[in-house]
């Protein structure tokens, strides 16, 4: 077997996970919110109940870390409003909201029902009073 073969089978085998793991993926719910709901939905599925459970909880200290009030609360602005989609929150360090927006961008891209043609931007100000800014553009 030379490099180019084994470059050849590495690049197959990788599409094919990126595949398997986009097929759990499509069409799944970001969260399901009604806690009852979703314990049920994880049994049925095999732990392939939403998008964040398949791609893993956001974590804290190594802890896994659900999903807060205040977070279904920006989530269903961000889903449910018609019009202007922009949203800015001015918060406190530690609280998952640049996580969660990043999941959700994410979400976003792998959901076809929410998604055709869109550009996604956020800003993050960091301790360090750097301005990083992560820009995510993607098109159906």
């Amino acid at each position: 077997m030379t490099f180019k073969d084994l470059k050849k089978r590495v690049t197959l085998e990788l599409t094919q996970q990126q595949s398997k793991l986009s097929e759990r993926l499509y069409n799944k719910p970001f969260w399901i919110w009604n806690v009852e709901q979703h314990k049920l939905e994880d049994i049925k599925t095999d732990g392939d109940c939403c998008f964040n459970h398949i791609i893993g909880l956001p974590q804290k200290d190594g802890n896994d870390k659900p999903f807060y009030d205040y977070e279904q609360l920006i989530f269903d602005f961000l889903v449910t409003q018609n019009s202007n989609k922009h949203l800015w929150i001015k918060k406190a360090t530690g609280l998952g909201i640049s996580e969660f927006m990043l999941r959700f961008m994410a979400w976003l891209c792998l959901n076809l029902n929410f998604c055709y043609t869109s550009d996604n931007c956020i800003s993050f100000f960091g301790y360090s009073r750097v301005r990083v800014n992560v820009l995510l553009m993607h098109k159906s």
